[in-house]
C-alpha cells in the first residue's frame, strides 16, 4: 500500500512539473529503476513553446519538415551519448529499448513529450553499501532537469541516500542488495511445505496399505486354522 501511494505521488508530481514547465526551456525528467539484473533509465523530454522549433530542427536532420523513424532513432542515440551511468564505480553501457515521439504540432504547442527508455544489463552484486552515479549532459544551454530513483519492485534491493547536484542533472544513489539465498519468499515456503506434505502422505499411504495387507493376511490365516 505504501509503494502504491508513493508511485501515485511521484506520478502526480511529474504531471504537475511537466504541466508547469517554462516556455523557453527544455524540461528533461529522468526516472531510474533498479533491478537485480538491470538498470532502467526513463527520460521524458518536454520542449517549451519557444524552443520547440529548435528541437524539431535538431531532430529533423535533413530539414524537409518531416520527422522520420530513422531521424527519431538518431536523436535517441544522440541523447544516449549525453548520458553517463556508472554502477559501483564502473561505467555501464545503456541501450535503447523504447521510444515515443509526439507530433510536431504537439511540441510547438508545448504539449508534446518525447519518451526514451534505456536499459543496461548490470548484475547488482550483494554488498552492504553500493552506489549508482547518473548524469544528463543533454543540451545544458536549454535544459532544466529533474532526476529521481523509483522504488524497487523487489525486496532484494533497498534504496538509501540520494544526492543531487543543484541543477538535478546528476544523481548519486546509495543502495544495498540482499542475497537471494537469504530472502526466502512466502511462496517458496509454501511450495516447500506442500512438497513435504506430499512426501509424508506418500509414505503414510504406503504404511497404511502395508498394515492393511498384513492385517488381512493375518485374518485369513486365523480363519484357516479354525
Amino acid at each position: 500500500m505504501k509503494r502504491l501511494l508513493l508511485c501515485l505521488l511521484c506520478a502526480c508530481a511529474l504531471h504537475l512539473t511537466v504541466s508547469a514547465h517554462v516556455l523557453d526551456q527544455y524540461l528533461q525528467v529522468t526516472q531510474i529503476a533498479l533491478a537485480p539484473n538491470n538498470v532502467r533509465v526513463e527520460l521524458r523530454l518536454v520542449p517549451g513553446m519557444q524552443v520547440a522549433d529548435r528541437i524539431c530542427a535538431l531532430i529533423d536532420a535533413d530539414g524537409d519538415g518531416r520527422i522520420t523513424t530513422p531521424e527519431e532513432q538518431a536523436y535517441a542515440r544522440r541523447v544516449l551519448q549525453d548520458i553517463e551511468l556508472a554502477v559501483s564505480g564502473v561505467n555501464v553501457s545503456l541501450s535503447l529499448t523504447d521510444m515515443q515521439f509526439p507530433t510536431q504540432p504537439e511540441m510547438r504547442d508545448g504539449l508534446g513529450t518525447i519518451r526514451f527508455t534505456y536499459e543496461a544489463s548490470a548484475t547488482l552484486s550483494a554488498a552492504d553499501h553500493q552506489q549508482l552515479y547518473f548524469r544528463n549532459n543533454h543540451l545544458p544551454e536549454l535544459g532544466v532537469y529533474l532526476v529521481n530513483a523509483l522504488m524497487p519492485t523487489t525486496t532484494e534491493i533497498k534504496v538509501g541516500k540520494q544526492e543531487r547536484d543543484p541543477l538535478q542533472r546528476g544523481l548519486r544513489l546509495d543502495y544495498q542488495v540482499t542475497p537471494t539465498s537469504t530472502t526466502l519468499s512466502w511462496r517458496g515456503i509454501a511450495m516447500l511445505l506442500f512438497c513435504l506434505f506430499l512426501l509424508l502422505w506418500r509414505h503414510l499411504r504406503h504404511f497404511l496399505r502395508t498394515q492393511f495387507i498384513l492385517k488381512k493376511f493375518s485374518s485369513n490365516q486365523q480363519h484357516r486354522r479354525i
